[in-house]
């Protein structure tokens, strides 16, 4: 039985390649159709999440100055935005949780206390890491200033989650970063 090298080897390695490329081309026309509708949507998320933790504020303007970095890699603020109208600010901090990359944002009024703390993404375990963002645990940071620990259980202000400190602690690092960048700043101008 004579074989045929070309319908054997080097067909099928031609129709594998022509595929690829063709699904290559499709995917990088709905990306190009796509990308700017992501981008838009998590840029309103953003803002949403800004004007409900810090709702005196009438406008944002990114702040251009230089941002806290507490821990290189494991406690740092991504972003600030300024209020336009003085009401505060609200901070985007990243911290390094229980399983992984914990993103906050925080909301400081013009006279320095929190006005609200949201998680925004997290890898933490669903029930139990993620008691230390449930609403209810972040309310008792309204009003905080000032913090007496970066660690929740070292804290006097905080309760931890219980059996979930790790969480607890990369919820409480943030807060404590956007206070620095508050101080930093010198306050919401």
């Amino acid at each position: 039985m004579k074989s045929n090298t070309y319908k054997e080897y080097i067909a099928p390695v031609v129709v594998l390649v022509a595929i690829c490329l063709v699904v290559t081309f499709a995917l990088a026309y709905v990306n190009s159709i796509t990308a700017p509708i992501i981008e838009a949507n998590t840029i309103a998320t953003a803002n949403a999440a800004r004007a409900e933790l810090l709702p005196a504020a009438d406008s944002f303007t990114q702040y251009d100055g230089d941002l806290v970095v507490m821990e290189p890699d494991k406690v740092y603020v991504d972003d600030c935005y300024v209020a336009d109208n003085g009401a505060g600010i609200v901070v985007t901090v990243k911290t390094k949780s229980f399983g992984g990359i914990l993103t906050e944002m925080v909301g400081i009024d013009a006279d320095g206390a929190i006005t609200g703390v949201k998680v925004t993404d997290h890898s933490d375990t669903a029930g139990l890491g993620t008691k230390a963002h449930d609403p209810a645990y972040l309310e008792q940071y309204k009003g905080l200033t000032e913090y007496t620990d970066v660690t929740a259980k070292k804290d006097a202000n905080i309760t931890p989650v219980t059996g979930a400190t790790v969480s607890s602690n990369g919820v409480h690092y943030g807060v404590c970063a956007a206070l620095e960048q508050f101080k930093a700043m010198g306050g919401a101008n």
